[in-house]
């Protein structure tokens, strides 16, 4: 599906409300901004810890990936490097 939004005099855009309500998203909710090439934005939600940690529970048991690569995957920055 595929939905029309537009810029405005203060550099907001309106996500429409059916997209809202289909992606769970709240008010006053924080997101994560990314650019991939020239013109494509990716607008993620961030995680409150207590939704990170479940949604991770029983993901990493047996992982082969060290923890501090994890950690790297997810953003987290190892007081290491």
């Amino acid at each position: 599906m595929k939905w029309e939004a537009e810029l405005d005099e203060r550099g907001r855009i309106l996500i429409p409300s059916d997209l809202r309500e289909e992606l769970k998203f709240r008010t006053d909710q924080k997101f994560k901004i990314e650019t991939h090439g020239d013109r494509k934005i990716v607008i993620q939600p961030l995680l409150e810890p207590e939704e990170f940690i479940a949604e991770m529970k029983g993901c990493v048991s047996g992982s082969k990936i060290k923890a501090e690569n994890l950690k790297e995957i997810w953003g987290v920055k190892h007081p290491h490097h």
